[in-house]
């Protein structure tokens, strides 16, 4: 089994008192896109922080590579971070800001010069690089800082409510650019916005209050939603009872969200006694896990 390139195992934060974050666990492979999802002071940031190496954990341990994060410097080399607030200077270019941010991880010369020339043509920055950032729009802005995370070729990727503040055409643009860097390494996401986490993430950890509350495969074909119009009143046993049907959790309303060990065409026949409505993948069930979640 491969090392995960980041693990964190029973991390928390507590400052004067105040606990931050409890207990938070996250394996990350190489091509996917992990969410933290959560409304604003449910923690998100606060766990990217110290996955990132930006705050030290209370308690706990991130590993990269199979290193201790916060014992060895050089592991935050493989770690490219957006934070909430891109960290631009506004009185620099595109191609000025970029070439610190190289610096800072340790490019010089002709290694930066590549290095600065491969994200600006990867993220389609050809035309703004001698802008100044202070004149660059928002979603030009935040593309910009996706940069400076990108170019030394980081293995993992942090990202900070990437496209928070952005036009719908802006915020699609920047998901689908994320989309396009993502392959080649882990990516974590947090963000409230949950056509980010539709749009992109394989699974999403719902935070709340500093704890993990919920947990949700979006790309999991054997994981569905189905709509009864006249479901019995036992709870979920009727469910359960059905070959092919290995979890049954209801969410209200007639709604259930059902693990499958077998294809979903055998399943409809099956629910049709109970007046089956809707039959729909488990990514569409974001909204009500959130709101199931965050109290």
């Amino acid at each position: 089994m491969s090392t995960p390139l980041l693990k964190a195992s029973g991390l928390g934060r507590t400052d004067q008192g105040r606990i931050r974050l409890v207990d938070f666990n996250l394996c990350l492979e190489r091509g996917e896109i992990v969410g933290l999802l959560g409304v604003n002071g449910a923690g998100k940031s606060t766990a990217l922080a110290l996955l990132s190496g930006s705050l030290a954990p209370s308690r706990g341990e991130v590993q990269v590579l199979g290193k201790n994060l916060h014992g060895s410097p050089r592991a935050r080399r493989h770690i490219g971070l957006l934070p909430e607030r891109a960290p631009l200077y506004p009185q620099l270019s595109v191609q000025e800001n970029l070439d610190f941010a190289g610096r800072l991880r340790g490019l010089r010369g002709k290694a930066l010069s590549q290095a600065r020339k491969k994200v600006v043509r990867q993220l389609d920055l050809g035309s703004f690089q001698h802008r100044l950032c202070s004149r660059l729009s928002r979603g030009m802005a935040q593309r910009t800082a996706i940069a400076q995370a990108l170019i030394h070729e980081p293995e993992i990727l942090i990202l900070d409510e990437p496209t928070a503040g952005l036009d719908p055409s802006q915020a699609q643009e920047l998901r689908d650019l994320i989309g396009q860097v993502a392959p080649a390494r882990a990516t974590l996401l947090a963000s409230h916005i949950l056509e980010d986490m539709e749009q992109l993430c394989g699974r999403v950890k719902v935070l709340n209050q500093g704890r993990q509350v919920a947990r949700q495969h979006l790309d999991d074909t054997h994981s569905i939603r189905v709509h009864l119009s006249r479901p019995p009143a036992q709870g979920t046993d009727f469910l359960l009872q059905l070959p092919g049907i290995s979890q049954a959790q209801h969410q209200g309303d007639g709604w259930y969200q059902l693990a499958l060990t077998q294809p979903v065409e055998t399943l409809a026949p099956q629910l049709a006694p109970w007046g089956l409505l809707a039959l729909i993948p488990a990514r569409y069930s974001l909204q009500s896990l959130l709101t199931e979640n965050i109290s």
